[in-house]
C-alpha cells in the first residue's frame, strides 16, 4: 500500500533567504521513491529569496511502485504548437509548467512522465537529463574540428558525445584544472558551455563556422560574426524524445566521475560544486 498523502518526508527546501535547509515537508500524492538527484548549475542560479519555499532538483532517478528505475521528465512540451513542430519544443508555452513535484532533492517526488533506465548505477543514471540536453545541442554542431568552451560537467558530456560521433574535439576552460586539449588552429565549430565565453568561441571558429550557445555567452563580437559569416545557434533543455535517446546512449559513453553524498550533506556538496572541487555532485536520500 502506498504512503498516505501529507505523510512527512525529508527534502532540501530553500528558506526565506534562499538558503538550502533540510526540512520535513508533506509527501506529494502519487510520489515515487527518489533514488538520486544530480545538482545542476540552474539549481544554483535559483538560490535566492525569490525562490524561497521551493525544493529544487530535476536530474532525478526514481523507482516506480513495481520497482522499475526511471529518469523523470523535467518538462513536457505540448508537441502540437508551431514552435514544437519547428523543433523548438523548449520554447513551447506549456514547457515551463513543472512536471516534478516538489523537486528531486527529496525522499519522494511525483512526476508527469519518465523514461526507463539502462543497467547503470543510480548516480550515473542522473546524467540522463543533462545528457538529453546535450544531445539536442549536439544536433546543431556540424561535424569536424569542434572546440568546447567551458570544460565542466556539461562540457565533458558534449566532448563524450562528439568524440563518439567521430569529431576532433578540443576543450578550454578558465580553470586550468579543467582545461583539455587546446586547439592547434581554427575550428569548424565551438560550443559555449561557460558563462561569458562567447567571444572566446567566436575568436576560435574559422570563416563559415558555427557557434552553438549552450550557456549565457555574454557579449558576442558582432563584427567577427559578420566578417567571418558565422552561424550562431542556441540550444536549451531537453525533450521527452531526447531523454529516451539519452537513456539508450548512456552506457556507451565515457562519462565524468560523480561525487555522491546524502541529502543531509547538501551544504557540503554545494560548496564542492561552487569551489569547483567536484565536477558533478549527486545527492541520495
Amino acid at each position: 500500500m502506498g504512503r498516505a498523502y501529507d505523510t512527512p518526508m525529508r527534502a532540501v527546501v530553500l528558506d526565506a533567504s534562499g538558503r538550502p535547509r533540510l526540512r520535513e515537508v508533506p509527501e506529494p500524492e502519487g510520489g515515487l521513491r527518489v533514488l538520486a538527484c544530480g545538482l545542476c548549475g540552474s539549481d544554483v542560479e535559483k538560490l535566492g529569496p525569490e525562490h524561497a519555499g521551493e525544493v529544487l532538483g530535476h536530474e532525478v532517478v526514481a523507482e516506480t511502485a513495481d520497482g522499475t528505475r526511471v529518469a523523470l521528465l523535467h518538462h513536457r512540451p505540448c508537441g502540437e504548437c508551431a514552435r514544437c513542430r519547428a523543433g523548438h519544443e523548449t520554447t513551447c508555452e506549456a514547457f515551463a509548467e513543472p512536471t516534478i513535484r516538489p523537486g528531486g532533492f527529496a525522499e519522494r517526488a511525483a512526476a508527469d512522465g519518465w523514461v526507463e533506465l539502462p543497467d547503470v548505477d543510480d548516480a550515473t543514471a542522473t546524467m540522463v537529463e543533462p545528457l538529453a540536453c546535450v544531445l539536442r545541442g549536439s544536433e546543431l554542431v556540424p561535424p569536424g574540428r569542434v572546440l568546447i568552451v567551458g570544460n565542466g560537467f556539461v562540457g565533458r558530456l558534449f566532448g563524450a558525445v562528439l568524440d563518439l560521433r567521430g569529431d576532433d574535439v578540443f576543450a578550454v576552460d578558465a580553470d586550468p584544472r579543467r582545461a583539455g586539449r587546446a586547439p592547434d588552429g581554427p575550428v569548424d565549430a565551438a560550443v559555449v558551455c561557460a558563462r561569458g565565453a562567447g567571444a572566446v568561441a567566436v575568436d576560435a571558429v574559422g570563416p563559415g563556422g558555427t557557434v552553438v550557445v549552450f550557456a549565457d555567452a555574454g557579449p558576442i563580437p558582432g563584427d567577427a560574426v559578420y566578417r567571418k559569416e558565422l552561424t550562431l545557434a542556441g540550444s536549451r533543455s531537453a525533450t521527452p524524445a531526447s531523454m529516451r535517446d539519452a537513456a539508450a546512449l548512456l552506457p556507451s559513453l565515457d562519462l565524468p566521475e560523480t561525487t555522491t553524498l546524502p541529502l543531509e550533506r547538501f551544504a557540503e556538496g554545494l560548496d564542492l560544486y561552487l569551489s569547483r572541487n567536484a565536477l558533478k555532485v549527486v545527492f541520495v536520500p
